[in-house]
């Protein structure tokens, strides 16, 4: 199995509708976990954290391994893991704070060392680290443990840089900058990042090319999870509340996944009649 090769790519171009998609569906991992694990009452909240780890868990289990299985990259399915991930690693990283009481920003460096690893075995397993060209399962698998670790990892930077040593979170090693200029000034330096990719255009498979994109991948998490929180309970004293944010982000995932699907059948259409 480790071995298989397809002859199909097994990830999407990437291009400003893959960043957009990425940011919303991390916004919305993070408005739908907090939602589902709330809805038994905060006195009952170990109940809807289980509860939500089990139902999130299951589904991005069963996508990911259809998208696994599949011979090709398939937007529905590959889609639906990494908004998948993003609810399931919220609860799992809130959980691990909370048992472990470790500081936000042990939590990052230790998900940085992971996901340095992840990089270090895949590029010794496969001899590259494409982002571009995933046509074996041992690529793919690596892939998607790398995704896991930066979903880790940008969500304790995140939680780091806005929490500080009062509040409901306290972190006696927080900056406490507070949800939105977390989502602010990480969401300039995503700017700053996608501004020199399609500028500079770094070439493909490149180290600066490769870098900037996890860069990047990394900090969607903390910026669509800071701008969820913010919207979710800070602005117009929680207004829109979990669930409002969370219908939100799901009909602008809806629409982007609608894009995206388009785009994929006119692509596969004309590729098909080149062939023929």
């Amino acid at each position: 199995m480790f071995k298989k090769e397809f002859s199909w790519n097994k990830v999407p171009a990437i291009g400003l509708l893959f960043w957009s998609t990425k940011l919303v569906s991390t916004g919305q991992g993070e408005s739908i976990s907090d939602w589902t694990s709330k809805l038994f009452g905060l006195q009952n909240i170990v109940i809807g954290a289980a509860f939500t780890l089990t139902w999130s868990s299951i589904l991005f289990a069963f996508f990911l391994y259809k998208q696994m299985r599949s011979e090709r990259y398939r937007p529905f399915y590959y889609w639906m893991s990494v908004a998948l991930l993003a609810v399931f690693g919220t609860v799992v990283s809130d959980g691990l704070t909370a048992v472990s009481g470790l500081s936000h920003l042990f939590s990052t460096i230790l998900f940085a060392v992971l996901m340095l690893l992840s990089f270090y075995f895949w590029h010794k397993e496969t001899g590259s680290l494409s982002i571009h060209q995933i046509k074996t399962f041992k690529a793919e698998l690596f892939y998607w443990l790398t995704v896991a670790f930066s979903f880790a990892l940008g969500t304790a930077m995140g939680d780091w840089l806005a929490n500080g040593n009062t509040g409901v979170n306290p972190d006696p090693y927080g900056l406490g900058l507070g949800l939105l200029n977390t989502g602010l000034i990480l969401g300039a330096v995503f700017l700053i990042i996608l501004a020199y990719r399609m500028l500079v255009r770094p070439a493909e498979s490149s180290f600066s090319e490769i870098l900037t994109f996890w860069l990047a991948y990394i900090l969607t998490r903390p910026i669509g999870a800071s701008f969820a929180d913010y919207f979710g309970y800070d602005w117009k004293s929680g207004m829109l509340g979990n669930w409002g944010m969370s219908i939100i982000w799901l009909v602008i995932f809806i629409i982007l996944m609608t894009i995206i699907a388009f785009q994929y059948r006119r692509q596969n259409g004309l590729r098909g009649q080149s062939e023929a």
